[in-house]
């Protein structure tokens, strides 16, 4: 058996042997391991004994103190469009007098309340939580038999004291990054939101690793700590306000496909297999406390989003609700940018959505000096031919965190912004190759480098999502052209510069005059339905309106692919 200690934290565990990623997971700990552990990203580094190890890779043989310390101070997208929304959550509250038992009324306590609940047109057939019926009486005799019930359709969720406060919490699963949001549900107003990065990243960087995790070791774990990651979020929420737990009744929940299945506790089995189908796709209405959220009320209910597809999940309803898709005008073209490339085009008559395997390129794993949006990485970069007899080139960069972090890695905006300035100067030429027959670009020093596989993994993510474009508009029997508005979604989006995009090819370059950023739309959206039942009943028909577009069944596909390769 072997001691290790893990720094900065001081956990210790004791093992009899693995790899020091293996003695991470035991100890509780989050580490980063875009590829699963399967030592291919070379990302999951640590330090030991003065080495620079990976920690998939190392064998514990003895007692060993292991620094965890990884890029920090992620940039996690919260923001995102906003719009008007009629206050009605699911969740809704009715003031009750309830008659006073006598010798002339001897009815049970529930009796009397929903009695007293009907006459007010609120019909309550489900079976109470035991949990109101042990506070039911002591409830009513300290307010003077004038109580306020919490209840979501036929359900009652909760008795207790007139004008106490009500929360509800939004959360957006995204596959690198969770977003969290507290609401008021008696006034609409936002408290306060937190984030984190999703701990299922040590178990895989994409969808296909942890899929392939969960066929291989089952999906337990990963549901674990998903759950776990939202109840922590939720706490964290919940000490930004006075009221405790009890006074939250209500969640929603987006996220991809994947990301949904964890969370539910469904395998995503289905999605390794082809045609990779999702297990379930409809809105559903559940018990919040039985998925792992044990500090809200008893009775809080949890909405998940509806999914349409295997990789078309219930963010991508998200962030069309937010974005109205089902109300535009004028074809409009939604696009979500990360570990794959989720796009939704039509307008209010018509709509088709695809997904497209973007891969973990923009994400930075498959990159060899990529990295996500965190503290040191270069995020946007500028080049200038400044001799053109002796061609030497400017670079000119900048880096998240103040002006003195030193450059780490390069994260998806400064890729795609570096891919575009290597094109437009020439550096790059059409086909992707570098002009001079140089096998990399140095970008910083000798740390940071673009090198020619790195261009080839980027060509292959522009290339699907580019494709993808075509193809839906092919669907719609538009051209390019016809589309008025492309709406960015997705933290990759917002931070990533419209014209280095329209650069590369990744957007047709004719659109840059109609391309914005919206911020967080999935989030947004499940904002939208925590306040308004309504808001989530429309997604449920937003989601039935989308066409789903598989794109590797269509023949036309490898060949337009493939055009689209190039600069």
């Amino acid at each position: 058996m072997y001691n290790v200690t893990f720094l900065p934290s001081n956990t210790a565990i004791v093992v009899d042997g693995g790899t020091i990623l293996d003695a991470a997971i035991a100890a509780g700990l989050r580490l980063d391991a875009p590829c699963g552990g399967r030592g291919k990203c070379g990302k999951c580094k640590v330090r030991s004994n003065g080495e620079t190890l990976l920690a998939c890779q190392t064998l514990i043989t003895g007692d060993v103190s292991v620094d965890l310390t990884q890029v920090s101070g992620h940039r996690i997208l919260m923001g995102g469009l906003s719009r008007e929304v009629a206050l009605a959550p699911a969740v809704r509250s009715v003031i009750a007098d309830v008659a006073k038992p006598s010798t002339a009324d001897l009815r049970d306590c529930y009796t009397r309340l929903r009695a007293a609940l009907a006459e007010k047109g609120v019909v309550l057939d489900a079976p109470a939580y035991p949990e109101i019926l042990q506070k039911l009486y002591a409830t009513l005799a300290a307010n003077d038999n004038i109580v306020e019930v919490l209840y979501c359709g036929s359900e009652p969720l909760a008795v207790r004291k007139p004008g106490e406060a009500l929360y509800g919490i939004a959360f957006d699963i995204g596959t690198t990054t969770i977003a969290a949001y507290l609401a008021d549900l008696n006034s609409g107003e936002e408290l306060a939101s937190a984030s984190m990065l999703n701990p299922q990243t040590t178990y895989g960087a994409d969808v296909i690793m942890r899929t392939k995790y969960s066929v291989e070791h089952g999906s337990g774990e990963l549901t674990r700590v998903i759950r776990g990651a939202l109840n922590e979020l939720a706490r964290e929420l919940l000490t930004h306000v006075k009221g405790s737990g009890e006074s939250a009744a209500l969640v929603t929940v987006v996220g991809n496909t994947c990301m949904h299945h964890l969370f539910a506790g469904v395998s995503p089995e289905s999605l390794a297999y082809a045609p990779y189908t999702a297990t379930i796709t409809e809105a559903l209405t559940l018990n919040a406390r039985e998925y792992g959220f044990t500090g809200l009320m008893p009775g809080a209910k949890l909405l998940l989003f509806p999914n349409i597809a295997g990789f078309v999940g219930a963010d991508t309803v998200g962030a069309a609700l937010a974005a109205e898709m089902d109300k535009a005008e004028v074809l409009t073209l939604l696009i979500d940018i990360g570990t794959n490339g989720e796009m939704v085009l039509g307008d209010k008559t018509r709509l088709v959505t695809c997904s497209t395997a973007a891969g973990p390129a923009f994400e930075g794993a498959a990159i060899s000096c990529g990295m996500r949006g965190a503290e040191g990485a270069i995020d946007h970069v500028t080049l200038e031919i400044t001799d053109v007899s002796e061609p030497s080139v400017k670079i000119t960069l900048t880096t998240i965190g103040d002006e003195n972090t030193e450059p780490k890695g390069i994260c998806g905006s400064g890729l795609i912004d570096l891919l575009s300035e290597l094109v437009r100067t020439g550096i790059v030429d059409d086909s992707g190759k570098f002009a001079s027959g140089a096998s990399e670009f140095c970008v910083y020093g000798e740390s940071v480098s673009l090198s020619q596989k790195d261009i080839r993994e980027l060509q292959l993510a522009k290339g699907a999502m580019a494709a993808g474009i075509e193809m839906m508009c092919a669907k719609l029997g538009v051209s390019d052209s016809d589309i008025k508005r492309v709406l960015i979604a997705g933290a990759f989006g917002s931070y990533m510069r419209p014209e280095s995009a329209c650069g590369i090819g990744l957007i047709p370059p004719a659109l840059l005059p109609v391309v914005s950023a919206i911020g967080n739309a999935a989030g947004q959206g499940a904002k939208f339905a925590l306040l308004s039942q309504a808001e989530f009943e429309r997604a449920a028909v937003l989601a039935g309106k989308m066409q789903y577009l598989e794109l590797a069944a269509d023949p036309a596909f490898n060949d337009i692919f493939v055009d689209h390769l190039g600069f």
